[in-house]
């Protein structure tokens, strides 16, 4: 029988707590109050006890902690043996995983390893009795199904960046710390990661995005502007149903009810009136700049930040400024 204890498989790039992870515990944090569980994290990593006090700010109760030089870069084969050894030993009730690139490579292959149940793309979890019911997408989110049974043996879930609220759970009181010693042999494994690479914003998953830059149907012909300031931001590039069925951009870029949810850290929208279709995908942006001719469009009274007038008048404006400050950064560099 398996513990109650509910695992999330900490995410950080660039010294920082990758969003999805804030998010999982928040649904980790419900799911404890419902069986008496106890909210926990598996930090990897070489100098990572920085992630500890907002970590336990979001409910986290116990931290497994595995803190040596191998774990520094992250690499498929060393994560997951080093994981798979920590569930065998303690048996958690759920293994939860951002469904990121990291994620969506590890869970399939802990849970194939170790014969465990796998669900990806999770939208929900909560207790039914003694059983556990967990809602997931199917056919490209079209339609959510449920699985209602009772784990016998850890199960295994990802879940897709923007799905949850990410809310705070209850600040928990003295943080667990236990410090994880696995023996490994570097050598033995089947890969190494010498560098890693940032991806280019334009292939990315939106759900991974911290910036987009979101097209609609008002930015006219003249689609290409929506690329120029996706360019000079280091932006990924999404939009609405108009400029998927026109050809501007892929469906996996389209946002909203039939597209996708995102939870970047900047969201610009330009030419976007704000139907409901389109704002139930944004939700959980932390700062949103809507660009519009309309004073009275919808996304005006969604965003935090609203520029109303021709865009592409505004927009040329954006990228001058941008590229100013940035030759101003770089000139200052090298003074």
């Amino acid at each position: 029988m398996t513990s109650k204890e509910i695992w999330i498989f900490a995410e950080y790039r660039d010294h920082e707590v990758a969003s999805v992870t804030l998010a999982m515990l928040s649904e980790a944090c419900k799911l404890a109050k419902q069986i008496n569980g106890k909210t926990c994290v598996c930090l990897m990593g070489d100098k990572v006890r920085e992630y500890l006090p907002l970590l336990q700010e979001h409910g986290v109760e116990k931290v497994y902690l595995l803190e040596r030089d191998i774990f520094e870069r992250y690499s498929l084969s060393v994560y997951v043996i080093a994981l798979q050894k920590l569930i065998v030993k303690y048996d958690p009730l759920i293994m939860m995983f951002g469904a990121t690139s990291y994620g969506s490579e590890l869970a399939p292959r802990i849970a194939a390893r170790l014969k465990l149940l796998c669900i990806t793309e999770m939208k929900r979890i909560w207790a039914s009795g003694e059983n556990l019911v967990i809602a997931k997408s199917c056919y490209d989110d079209k339609i959510y199904q449920n699985f209602d049974f009772r784990p016998e043996r850890t199960v295994v879930v990802t879940v897709s960046p923007g799905d949850m609220d990410g809310e705070k759970g209850d600040r928990a009181g003295e943080l667990e710390i236990v410090n994880e010693t696995i023996h490994m042999e570097i050598d033995r494994t089947r890969t190494r990661t010498l560098k890693s690479i940032r991806g280019d914003p334009k292939r990315i998953n939106l759900e991974e995005a911290d910036l987009i830059v979101a097209g609609g149907k008002g930015i006219g012909k003249e689609r290409t502007i929506i690329e120029d300031l996706a360019n000079i931001l280091g932006a990924s590039i999404g939009g609405t149903r108009p400029l998927v069925d026109d050809g501007t951009i892929q469906f996996e870029r389209q946002i909203g009810i039939t597209g996708r949810s995102v939870s970047p850290k900047l969201l610009i929208t330009c030419g976007i009136s704000g139907a409901r279709e389109f704002t139930a995908g944004i939700e959980k942006a932390r700062l949103i700049i809507a660009i519009n001719t309309d004073a009275k469009a919808p996304i005006l009274k969604f965003a935090h930040l609203g520029a109303i007038g021709d865009l592409h008048k505004i927009i040329p404006l954006i990228i001058a400024r941008v590229r100013n400050h940035k030759e101003n950064t770089k000139r200052g560099q090298h003074q």
